[in-house]
């Protein structure tokens, strides 16, 4: 078999051979580009004595500089007395994992019958509208309580609907109980979550000692997740809308999110800052060849979904024992109305309704973007986050903020 250097322009203009053909790289032994009569190109990896291969994924979804990061990755697997090929297949033939909107579905057609109309029509709208697009796909054996806390505060601070928050946390309580009774759950962890209240809802922002240490483990994240919690803490929007950004999504240094991707129903655009340039240019190198931003390791042309379990790495790497995701929206907010950021203007940042004043009076006759004054108060923060990663800005020096 042909051995060669495998570069991007190489694999690209490759034509179609007369046979399969595979080429194996000579920068990480082991690794072959398989090229098929029909043209198709997948990564896969070579080893041991019976000529094992472990297929990788399929050019140029999986791009050559990660193809070269797995293998190395599968060859210490290897070494430990692993064999990565044997795992797949055992984890191809496991039964596959019940979700949440697995446990949904069952709820909706077994116990939805027992309950008056206007009972069934609120659990279904407030399951399908918030539930199932939060949690539907994660698996009921590792849901955890802070999946279910950081929903619930999410919708109580995000949203100013503390209501609504304790609503879905009923309706989330009745499904795990339903589910503990169906055998799908060995208990339910929600009745272990108080219910939240104007009171009660979370308070928390970093100190500029904290932002380091997440920061510095952030940094040892793979993409995307390195790049989109970077974004997180620079821009302060939410983990859903930033996720699913796409590149026709940034024009001309201007972030623009679709008002059907928005909690506010409305176009909201982010004029972009230094470092959030700077996040773009890193991660176009993981992503050129998707539509998103934050593609999917996974999945073929999709946006990277579940985020909680790299926001458990982060949370044991930077040793900040209560790191939540949603805490870095709420830092950059807290920072930028410590710089004297007008009211109105860090609520068009967030594209929070509340906190931009924007009732429905407003809503009609204000029509003003704020592109400028949002960019100002960006860049501000920007420099200020900056200066905190320098090492230039304690807690000591800091004027003491409320959030």
């Amino acid at each position: 078999m042909p051995k060669k250097k495998l570069t991007h322009p190489f694999i690209t203009n490759l034509d179609k051979p007369k046979k399969r053909t595979e080429y194996y790289d000579t920068v990480v032994n082991g690794l072959l580009l398989r090229v098929t009569k029909t043209g198709h190109k997948a990564f896969a990896l070579a080893y041991g004595t019976k000529g094992k291969r472990y297929t990788i994924g399929t050019f140029p979804s999986v791009g050559l500089a990660e193809a070269r990061d797995v293998a190395k990755k599968l060859k210490i697997e290897i070494a430990l007395g692993n064999d990565p090929q044997a795992e797949k297949v055992a984890n191809r033939n496991k039964p596959k994992a019940k979700t949440v909107a697995d446990l949904a579905k069952v709820f909706e057609k077994k116990h939805f019958p027992t309950l008056r109309q206007s009972t069934r029509d609120d659990y279904k709208r407030r399951i399908n509208n918030t539930i199932i697009p939060k949690l539907g796909k994660i698996p009921l054996e590792t849901i955890t309580r802070l999946d279910i806390i950081e929903l619930l505060e999410e919708i109580a601070e995000d949203n100013n609907a503390p209501v609504n928050s304790n609503r879905i946390r009923s309706i989330l309580s009745s499904m795990f109980s339903f589910g503990v009774n169906r055998g799908m759950l060995d208990h339910n962890i929600v009745l272990t979550i108080k219910p939240l209240g104007k009171v009660s809802t979370r308070k928390r922002y970093y100190t500029p000692e904290e932002i380091v240490s997440i920061w510095d483990a952030f940094e040892l994240e793979e993409e995307p997740y390195r790049s989109l919690f970077k974004m997180l803490l620079i821009c302060g929007q939410r983990s859903g809308e930033t996720r699913q950004t796409r590149w026709d999504h940034i024009q001309k240094g201007v972030w623009t999110i679709p008002a059907e991707l928005t909690k506010a129903n409305r176009t909201h655009e982010v004029p972009l800052p230094f470092m959030a340039l700077e996040v773009l240019r890193d991660v176009k190198n993981y992503s050129w060849d998707s539509d998103y931003l934050f593609k999917s390791p996974v999945l073929d042309n999709e946006p990277v979904d579940w985020l909680q379990k790299a926001a458990g790495r982060v949370r044991r790497a930077s040793k900040v024992e209560d790191f939540r995701l949603h805490d870095l929206r709420r830092t950059a907010a807290t920072y930028m109305a410590g710089m004297r950021t007008d009211r109105t203007v860090l609520g068009k940042i967030l594209n929070h309704k509340g906190l931009a004043g924007d009732d429905q009076v407003t809503a009609i006759y204000d029509r003003y973007n704020y592109r400028e004054e949002k960019k100002t108060a960006l860049t501000k923060w920007n420099t200020k986050l900056d200066k905190i990663l320098r090492g230039e800005v304690k807690s000591t020096n800091l004027l003491k903020m409320s959030s």
